[in-house]
């Protein structure tokens, strides 16, 4: 199996390419102004670089957020358009979970990204050996295990007690020192998620046959843009089409 990983949750556009027969891999990252600039340049060195035409691969992962919103969509209709021109299938695969991964060894981890207007989008990865009080936390919050948008000064405080068994990465950590949570060490890893750990989870999706119908994936917004934020609501724009006619 040859699958094509793609991320754009963040400002850093990164490809890889893994070969789960050879164990060879390729892998891209570039600090872009806009992904569509670099993105199918970036697919196209990987593939180079292990010998690779496109008609080989046999699926492609997606970071699918939460992240950058014009990056994700981007992102997505590369995704799907490999996919639907090479007949393959598609995993989504959480940003935030990828970002995580490469510290779970470690311990319980927190990965963040930075969300704007004063959020972040945050999940909580525990340890298999986790605290009867992180254990009871997540009880209580199982918003915490998925992806979602946190206010950073009410995620502080409500990860407070536990900060002890956290590990942190992510930009949105350094974004918001509150988050610091004075943890047993902050991460100084990469603030965007690995192409190449995007490939390894989606082979394990791809595995448990958690494959994306392609004419209906989309990216985990998780909240809505700026521009939809200041539009009316649907309901308002069809209140304003309602008028009455008289002559």
């Amino acid at each position: 199996m040859k699958i094509l990983a793609i991320d754009t949750a963040t400002q850093l556009c990164g490809v890889a390419v893994l070969d789960t027969v050879t164990g060879r891999s390729a892998c891209r990252r570039q600090a872009v102004t806009t992904h569509s600039e670099m993105l199918l340049s970036l697919v196209s060195c990987c593939l180079d670089e292990l010998q690779l035409v496109p008609g080989e691969l046999g699926a492609v992962a997606l970071g699918a957020g939460p992240g950058s919103f014009t990056g994700l969509r981007i992102g997505c209709a590369t995704a799907k358009g490999l996919c639907y021109a090479l007949s393959i299938p598609l995993v989504m695969v959480s940003s935030l979970r990828a970002l995580a991964e490469s510290f779970v060894a470690r311990g319980s981890v927190l990965a963040a990204l930075d969300a704007f207007r004063g959020q972040v989008y945050a999940q909580l990865v525990p340890s298999s050996v986790m605290s009867p009080r992180l254990k009871m936390l997540l009880e209580k919050q199982p918003e915490l295990l998925v992806d979602a948008a946190w206010n950073p000064d009410e995620l502080a405080t409500l990860l407070d007690p536990v900060a002890g068994e956290l590990w942190l990465c992510g930009g949105g950590i350094s974004r918001y020192p509150q988050l610091g949570l004075v943890p047993q060490s902050l991460t100084d890893a990469d603030h965007a998620p690995d192409p190449l750990v995007i490939a390894r989870l989606g082979l394990e999706m791809l595995a448990s046959g958690q494959v994306a119908h392609l004419a209906s994936a989309l990216p985990t917004y998780v909240t809505v843009s700026a521009a939809e934020a200041s539009s009316p609501s649907l309901a308002e724009v069809r209140a304003q089409e309602i008028v009455t006619w008289t002559r």
